[in-house]
């Protein structure tokens, strides 16, 4: 028996090789980031107004003292493993998010599948919760079932950088800057999600109002409710990282992830 149990605990071994092979070569055949970083079009459906808003997009949560990232991802086939386990270790391959924070998101989806995940950092889950990274993804089902990817996605990136706006505080006008479309359209089809902006602006105007009209002595307290730490300033002039986005000349953009890692919460459908 003692001469026989080196080659029993060879051969589980060999065996167990085998089991481990297929998940090994899925992991290799990842793609790597682009140098853009924050979209990566491997099924090439989308287009270049979605692509230069996702960059500009992150470009200002860069000009942020918190630095989340939102990538957007496209890839033709999963290769054998599930939307789950092909967005997590996408993520952690790319350290989507700070290090400190580990607020990164991704975006993911499959031509060949037909499958969409959202992807969420630990430090990201309680603004983006699975319940809200489900309902996102339902907003926008019928544009990925007619094979509008590229609205589809555009539309769920914008939803999905609101969510992650209100959790900081940032002005959406500010984040979206020169997209403003995109985030009114989002804003309107999350059904809500554009209070800090317009939703404030008619809450303001109605306290003026009543103010006059019960000549109070008015709601100091009450403008700088949910737009931000500093009232309606950022609306006026400045913002919290001024100036343009830039294009690739971003401070300090390096091209990679902040050395974040999924938390494994987040959403997926089928379409």
């Amino acid at each position: 028996m003692k001469k026989r149990t080196p080659v029993f605990s060879f051969l589980i071994l060999f065996l167990l090789s085998f089991i481990m092979l297929p998940s090994i070569a899925q992991a290799v055949s990842l793609p790597s980031p682009t140098k853009e970083f924050y979209v990566s079009d491997g099924a090439g459906i989308l287009d270049k107004r979605t692509k230069d808003m996702v960059i500009s997009v992150n470009y200002a949560y860069q000009k942020q003292k918190e630095k989340p990232q939102i990538v957007l991802a496209t890839v033709k086939s999963f290769d054998g493993l599930s939307k789950e386990d092909y967005a997590n270790q996408l993520f952690n391959k790319w350290k989507i998010g700070s290090k400190n924070d580990n607020n990164g998101i991704l975006i993911l989806m499959s031509t060949k599948e037909r499958e969409i995940r959202i992807e969420v950092g630990y430090g990201l889950e309680g603004a983006v919760t699975d319940g809200t990274s489900g309902e996102i993804l339902d907003h926008n089902l019928s544009y990925l079932k007619d094979d509008d990817f590229n609205q589809g996605l555009a539309n769920i990136f914008s939803e999905v950088a609101l969510k992650v706006n209100k959790e900081y505080e940032y002005q959406d006008k500010t984040i979206f800057k020169n997209y403003t479309d995109e985030m009114e359209a989002a804003q309107s089809n999350s059904g809500g999600s554009g209070l800090d902006t317009k939703g404030i602006v008619g809450i303001v105007i109605a306290v003026i109002v009543l103010s006059i009209f019960f000549g109070g002595k008015g709601g100091n307290g009450r403008n700088r409710g949910r737009g931000g730490g500093g009232g309606f300033g950022p609306f006026i002039g400045g913002g919290f990282g001024g100036g343009s986005s830039g294009g690739s000349s971003g401070g300090g953009f390096s091209g990679f992830g902040g050395g974040g890692s999924s938390g494994g919460g987040g959403a997926g459908r089928g379409f």
